[in-house]
């Protein structure tokens, strides 16, 4: 158990309070640990919707991996925003939905890449061949300017989050059960900055061939299977 105070608060008191509220716990054995195994799937839920819901997860590193801010990276420069590459040829340029994002997810020894998508019933199958298209594309052309945007973004939402009180409790608490520890938010800093673009692409051409699961809902019928999205990723 960790226990995290931020903000205007007396330490004493807080050790004192959680003493009387926690002392008479007794400690109990450690469970034994069970390595995550990603197994990619397929799963879709056929409904009579206005709009389809596409989601990919990718295997991708846990929160102890080095190239855990790499993954970030990443899933900024495709996802993040408004400026990201899905957002820009996938919504802006074609009009093939209203909503699309990626998202980088750790956890101890596992993590994943998320991509998100709503879209129509008879437009699934181009967004999906455009975002597989834009996936392998990465590996070969992304640029520092992405990049180097990217990291700016991930840097400012790390530094707004110390605004909050209760963001810099969980942040502790987090990061307390994560390294034992609380590293400086320059450390961070610089691990986010020391991301390259030949990184970015490196593990842009590993995610193409990561295991992956798909979740379709909404009237899916007719659209591709997660084999189909496989073989246009190999292409």
């Amino acid at each position: 158990m960790i226990l995290s105070a931020a903000g205007g608060v007396d330490h004493d008191a807080i050790v004192k309070q959680a003493e009387a509220i926690f002392g008479g716990m007794k400690a109990k054995p450690a469970t034994t640990f069970q390595p995550a195994t990603f197994r990619g799937s397929e799963r879709r839920e056929i409904k009579d919707l206005e709009q389809v819901h596409f989601a990919m997860a990718f295997d991708a590193p846990g929160y102890r991996d080095p190239d855990v801010y790499t993954a970030q990276v990443y899933a900024m420069t495709m996802g993040g925003g408004m400026s990201s590459r899905l957002f820009q040829k996938v919504r802006e340029e074609r009009g093939l939905c209203y909503s699309i994002f990626a998202q980088s997810g750790a956890y101890e020894d596992a993590g994943q890449i998320t991509l998100y998508a709503g879209t129509s019933a008879e437009e699934i199958g181009d967004l999906t061949q455009i975002t597989m298209d834009e996936m392998k594309r990465a590996a070969d052309d992304m640029t520092e300017a992405e990049v180097n945007r990217a990291r700016v973004q991930l840097k400012a939402g790390l530094l707004m989050g110390l605004e909050s009180p209760s963001s810099r409790a969980e942040r502790i608490a987090r990061l307390l059960a994560i390294y034992d520890r609380v590293p400086d938010i320059d450390e961070a800093v610089a691990r986010i900055d020391a991301v390259s673009v030949t990184d970015v692409r490196q593990f842009a051409g590993k995610l193409t061939e990561a295991d992956t699961a798909l979740a379709l809902y909404g009237p899916v019928a007719g659209a591709p299977s997660l084999e189909d999205i496989r073989k246009r990723l190999s292409v």
